[in-house]
């Protein structure tokens, strides 16, 4: 029994089988050792991005003398490889610069900032507090890097250590009281304006100017409280006159009132007008320039908006040219043989064209002329393709010229003139934002 064993275990098969269990082992340890040996490349490349990035952004801020940048940048550098001596030489020029520097740029910001004189004394006391900050965050990077430098390096680092953290508070103090400053000037000076507003054009200046002291201190004294009365007390009531087609063709009135319609949803968006509608049309077309009856009809509008079209045109597309193509495109096979691919159909030109022309008048309820605007839209579209026909092989056309199976569809010249007319109206009732 035990011969049979022996000679069971001593057979090709059974040594065969080990030797191919053997070699997959063999295998998969080798792929695991590739995948250990391919990680510790990726973190080689990892670690030397790490410290090259930073080194060159540091060697760009020393050449435009920014010493923060160029010192943060530095030790972000040494951080990932100590020994790296670009790094520290630029490290060494930055930080024997900066806190020169820092004095002369304070000094020179201090005689603009220092006392209040105005809203613009805090613009020159903020750059102080911020360039405070950047040198304190400099100091505590110093303490960072300093461990693992060598005593000269360390040396050298507590030669150019400065404490500026009470500089920070006291600048920061500053900045507060300039802020508090600032947004009082802009209170007061709201209040006057509002007090003595008499129409929604003077409540709107009220309200800039309340805007201006909440951008220095949000929540100063009762400034919300004049927002909201000054912004209720300002919004104009905007009121379209009926279009008028000047252009010979009548037509083209229903267009000329799409384009006109399309605009009142821009008033969804303004923050000091409400478009109104105008009920009786018909009356209002009869009244002209506004009269006593006119204004008194109107009371209620603030300014109304006259769109006069001269011209209107959105044409169709139209072929402008058609020529007849094919084409065999042939290519030799290893083989000897020849590959064919065939195509046919026509090229075509087509074009579309389309123009607008009006003038637009924005008037007060007194019939005075506040704005015009002399619109003068042209649009041109042009497209070329091949046209194949089904049986055509796309491979026997130029590879990067057009190739269609079917016709396009027409292009849409109406709502590419719409398009345009938004863009030209956003920019006439600016005057709402």
């Amino acid at each position: 029994m035990y011969s049979k064993k022996f000679n069971a275990f001593s057979s090709p098969k059974y040594i065969a089988s080990n030797i191919i269990n053997l070699q997959i082992l063999f295998i998969k340890k080798m792929k695991k050792l590739s995948l250990i040996i391919l990680l510790c490349f990726s973190i080689q490349l990892i670690s030397a991005q790490n410290f090259r990035k930073p080194y060159r952004e540091a060697k760009r801020a020393l050449n435009k003398k920014d010493y923060v940048t160029a010192t943060l940048k530095s030790i972000e550098s040494l951080k990932a490889k100590k020994n790296f001596k670009k790094s520290n030489d630029i490290f060494e020029k930055a930080l024997s610069q900066i806190n020169t520097w820092a004095a002369s740029y304070i000094k020179e910001l201090e005689a603009n900032a220092i006392p209040y004189k105005d809203y613009q004394s805090v613009a020159s006391m903020k750059e102080i507090f911020i360039t405070y900050v950047n040198l304190d965050n400099v100091q505590k990077k110093l303490l960072e890097v300093s461990e693992g430098l060598s005593s000269k390096q360390q040396k050298f680092i507590l030669l150019h250590t400065v404490d500026y953290e009470k500089n920070r508070n006291e600048a920061e103090n500053l900045l507060n009281a300039y802020n508090n400053n600032a947004a009082d000037e802009f209170y007061t000076e709201g209040i006057k304006v509002f007090n003595n507003a008499k129409n929604k054009y003077e409540y709107r200046e009220a309200y800039k100017i309340f805007k201006n002291s909440k951008n220095y201190v949000e929540e100063y004294k009762d400034i919300n409280a004049y927002l909201d009365k000054s912004l209720n007390l300002s919004i104009l009531n905007i009121g379209y006159f009926p279009v008028r087609n000047l252009s010979n063709n009548r037509r083209n009135k229903n267009a000329m009132e799409d384009l006109v319609s399309n605009t009142i949803g821009f008033f969804n968006n303004y923050t000091f007008a409400n478009y109104s509608e105008i009920s009786n049309k018909i009356q209002l077309r009869n009244l002209g320039m506004l009269n006593d009856k006119g204004k008194a009809q109107l009371k209620n509008i603030d300014e109304l908006v006259k769109f006069k079209f001269s011209r209107y045109y959105a044409g169709p597309t139209v072929i402008k040219s058609k020529e007849f193509y094919s084409n065999t495109k042939e290519k030799k096979k290893k083989d000897g043989t020849v590959k064919k691919w065939y195509c046919e159909g026509y090229k075509y030109e087509l074009t579309a064209s389309g123009y607008v022309k009006l003038t637009v008048e924005i008037i007060d309820n007194n019939g005075d002329i506040l704005a015009t605007k002399n619109i003068n839209i042209s649009k041109e579209h042009n497209d070329s393709f091949f046209l194949a026909t089904k049986d055509s092989d796309r491979r026997a056309y130029p590879l990067l010229k057009k190739y269609r199976t079917s016709m396009p569809k027409e292009f849409n010249m109406p709502n590419a003139l719409r398009n345009i007319f938004n863009s030209y109206m956003s920019d006439v009732f600016k005057r709402y934002k």
